[in-house]
């Protein structure tokens, strides 16, 4: 064997063994990153935080819940309050890697104002739960203040909350009387979620 030729062979095992280590310390940070993920996460606390429609989703959802029953900036959800007033509490909240899931209501009272701070709440969420998947539920219209609110209107409203990444659950609590009573479309939604939902 000359020499070149036995250059051109330990070069060439040199490389594999190189690539090969490489592929291995990777593959075992990909796993050690799986597992830590997967010890941090429950897959029992998925939330829905949001407005007065809150407790008729968790109530029509096998795997959902919120935070508390009372109602409050501590449980992240309250009857009457807008987008602003959520932003504000998800940023007072403290931040929980181990929740799974974060469903949001939101929009309804404020009349599914395109000037919302959409990217600041979703910001806000994704800093207090890190590891949470995020869903939207279009909340409802036709009914108080916002009698005269378009379908377009709100499809627009939460098409700013898939461009952030969140997914929205595909039934709408839609236009309604009122929204404050055990209407049959709640257990659509929740139903929806279920399925979506790991654990």
């Amino acid at each position: 064997m000359n020499k070149n030729r036995k250059w051109w062979i330990l070069g060439g095992l040199l490389v594999t063994s190189i690539a090969l280590t490489s592929f291995i310390i990777i593959r075992k940070s990909r796993k050690k990153s799986g597992k830590s993920r997967s010890k941090e996460v429950d897959l029992n606390k998925n939330y829905v935080i949001g407005d007065s429609q809150t407790p008729f989703i968790d109530n029509n959802s096998m795997k959902l819940s919120r935070i508390d029953t009372s109602s409050g900036q501590n449980s992240l959800w309250k009857g009457g309050v807008n987008l602003k007033w959520l932003k504000e509490s998800v940023n007072a909240y403290p931040v929980s890697p181990s929740v799974n899931s974060i469903v949001i209501n939101i929009g309804t009272n404020g009349g599914f104002n395109p000037n919302d701070d959409i990217e600041g709440l979703v910001n806000a969420i994704k800093t207090k739960f890190p590891n949470a998947k995020l869903f939207v539920v279009k909340g409802s219209w036709g009914w108080g203040g916002n009698v005269n609110v378009t379908e377009s209107k709100v499809n627009s409203y939460y098409d700013k909350f898939i461009n952030l990444g969140v997914e929205v659950i595909k039934t709408p609590i839609v236009k309604v009387n009122d929204p404050h009573s055990n209407l049959p479309v709640y257990a659509q939604i929740g139903s929806e979620i279920d399925s979506k939902l790991n654990g």
